[in-house]
């Protein structure tokens, strides 16, 4: 008898999977648009759906997955991700840590739905579409860069960081275009040569593998082309061994015919490129990088907590208070080390690098063994050597390396769409598409429970985050655009309701602050003042929240001088000095308290000792020259001799 009930039960499960997938691809697409920066802000709504992507398949509970995962994957990735959320929760600083940790619960559900619902080829090239897509959509973004308009933001009302002559598609930063790019071009690749497929959508691929590898060399990144170059490398070596394990008679055809695609593809990318990449590396040595000061910031924090770092993204702070004396005194502030090992020892310690490593090397071993499954127990079953699986997984190895090369230069996994992409890349690694009885996995008991009761975890953490922080982002942002607009009472009604919505940002409460003290009038600046007094606390509550930001303690100075309680002013100054020592602001903020206090011996010296900061003022803000011509000013008026 035909059962009824159980096919019924199957089509259902199999069309909840179908919609899991469809809402998943959604949100790739809208993350790879919008999720393109450090911050959260553009994030939120790739969040929100990816985060219902996951919740779906929390519901269902058991999906079908038709190969079986390496649990030594997902114990690495469970470890590591366990130990970067605990820490995470525990920084000093929650708005930074927030960062971290919702792109990590976004990287964690699509690491678990790569290797669960999406597991079938078939949905695994729709993952590989909808990066294609995203490569596409950011060419033509680059071309509208290159027509002059090079702060071009898909977004209405906000723009990039331009750099002229380097594009950067949806990303703001152009390094983060080309580690996204290095990534799906691997793919792309091994999609073309081991893929199945006739020949319009192999010559279809082929044009996309170009095009990606242009798009790479016109961001001018010179790490992701050390990257690309070096993934090159390892995939060319892997190819060939399968060639030479399958279809040896080939395999010295494809030897000499491989290396003269690769002298053709390097002469035609440097001739595309070649004179804007010396000029860079003429105006901007490698060997002089200001990466390698940054550097040592960063080891300099790791030292102060070498085991378990400083804390999410405590380099924020961390790069201005160990700030190299060697860099330019108007060098920018780094606030990301530059290199992402160094990253990960400066904010997690040895254990969240580690950890790092472990899955890297967890899931690098699982890719290369299904490349020796394949080729002696696959093969010789179909005598095929076109898979997606083995197609993917070449491209997953070479991605993964080549991206783990670029990290040595940039920050990417800091960015919700290179971050989700890797994520992507783990997943492919850690269900490669074992099948059969010639191989077995080893079993490990709680794993995959673990991994479900995480999703959940990471599910929930990202939906509620999206309500309640993500509203207050978007508050905040609509702040600064009335700032912009010069709509002083829309910005406090912005900042209003950012405060309500994410009262845990101190960032929030320092800009209302500031838009307080802007509108102040002449009443508004007795000791008593109401305006003041509310400047004042949230100030204090900005620096409670964060007390590792030197711009917070100086304007509870100012408010502090306003209000005559001058002890407390100069605590807050002398912090603000532990915090940035090489910076003028806080030394010009000291003589300017001073001044006030008509102390002028004291005023010159620190006026004098702003002069010297090893890291000045940009140009355009308030310098120590204007506030010493000032004070000159008032000294000769005081002695009644003319200006």
């Amino acid at each position: 008898d035909f059962d009824w009930k159980g096919w019924a039960g199957a089509g259902v499960c199999g069309l909840m999977q179908g919609v899991i997938i469809a809402v998943f691809l959604f949100g790739l697409l809208l993350t790879g648009v919008l999720g393109t920066e450090t911050r959260l802000l553009f994030f939120w709504p790739g969040a929100v759906v990816l985060g219902l992507a996951g919740l779906l398949a929390t519901l269902q509970w058991r999906l079908r997955v038709l190969f079986p995962p390496s649990d030594l994957c997902l114990l690495s990735a469970l470890a590591c991700t366990g130990y970067l959320a605990v820490r995470g929760l525990m920084s000093p600083v929650a708005v930074y840590a927030r960062e971290d940790l919702y792109v990590l619960a976004g990287c964690w559900v699509v690491y678990v739905l790569t290797l669960t619902a999406a597991s079938h080829p078939r949905w695994r090239l729709a993952l590989l579409l909808t990066l294609l897509a995203l490569v596409v959509g950011n060419l033509v973004v680059g071309f509208i860069h290159f027509t002059g308009q090079w702060d071009f933001h898909v977004v209405p009302n906000f723009a990039r960081a331009a750099t002229v002559g380097r594009i950067g598609g949806f990303f703001v930063n152009q390094n983060h275009l080309a580690a996204f790019f290095s990534m799906v071009l691997f793919l792309a690749a091994g999609w073309l040569g081991f893929g199945r497929g006739g020949a319009v959508l192999k010559l279809l691929l082929g044009f996309v593998v170009v095009a990606t590898g242009i798009g790479v060399t016109l961001t001018v990144s010179r790490g992701a082309l050390v990257g690309v170059a070096v993934g090159m490398v390892v995939f060319f070596l892997l190819s060939l061994w399968v060639v030479w394990q399958t279809q040896r008679h080939l395999f010295w055809s494809l030897l000499i015919g491989g290396l003269m695609l690769a002298a053709l593809g390097g002469s035609v990318l440097w001739k595309v490129n070649g004179e804007y990449l010396k000029k860079r590396e003429h105006g901007s040595p490698m060997a002089n990088d200001e990466r390698l000061m940054i550097w040592e910031a960063a080891l300099t924090q790791h030292a102060t907590s070498p085991v378990v770092g400083a804390g999410a993204r405590m380099f924020y702070d961390g790069s201005l208070q160990y700030r190299s004396l060697k860099l330019p005194s108007y060098a920018e502030e780094a606030l990301f080390a530059h290199n992402e090992y160094l990253q990960m020892l400066a904010d997690y310690g040895w254990v969240g690098l580690g950890l790092v490593l472990l899955v890297v090397l967890a899931h690098g071993l699982n890719g290369l063994r299904f490349l020796h499954w394949f080729t002696h127990h696959k093969f010789l079953q179909t005598g095929r050597v076109t898979s997606t699986n083995l197609a993917l997984c070449l491209g997953a190895l070479g991605a993964l390396v080549a991206t783990l090369v670029h990290a040595a230069f940039e920050f990417h996994f800091h960015v919700a769409a290179t971050a989700v992409t890797g994520a992507l890349l783990l997943g492919l690694l850690a269900n490669p598409g074992f099948e059969g009885d010639t191989h077995r996995t080893m079993k490990i008991p709680g794993v995959r429970l673990l991994v479900k009761l995480g999703l959940t975890v990471a599910v929930l953490a990202m939906l509620v985050g999206a309500w309640s922080h993500g509203r207050g982002d978007y508050h905040l942002a609509m702040a600064q655009l009335a700032e912009a607009r010069k709509d002083g009472a829309l910005q406090m009604q912005e900042l209003d309701q950012a405060a309500a919505a994410d009262a845990q940002n101190g960032e929030v409460l320092y800009q209302r602050a500031l838009a307080r003290l802007n509108r102040l009038t002449d009443a508004d600046r007795s000791a008593e003042s109401p305006a003041l007094k509310a400047c004042a606390e949230d100030l204090e509550r900005a620096v409670a929240l964060n007390a590792h930001h030197y711009f917070y303690p100086l304007a509870l100075a100012d408010v502090y001088d306003a209000m005559g309680r001058y002890e407390e002013a100069l605590t807050q100054i002398q912090h603000a000095l532990v915090l940035a020592p090489l910076h003028e602001e806080p030394r010009l903020a000291l003589g300017i308290h001073w001044h006030r206090l008509g102390k002028f011996d004291k005023a010159e010296a620190a006026y004098l000792w702003a002069r010297v900061a090893p890291a000045s003022n940009e140009e355009g803000t308030n310098r120590w020259f204007e506030s010493y011509q000032v004070m000159l000013q008032h000294v000769a008026q005081m002695r009644g001799q003319p200006r």
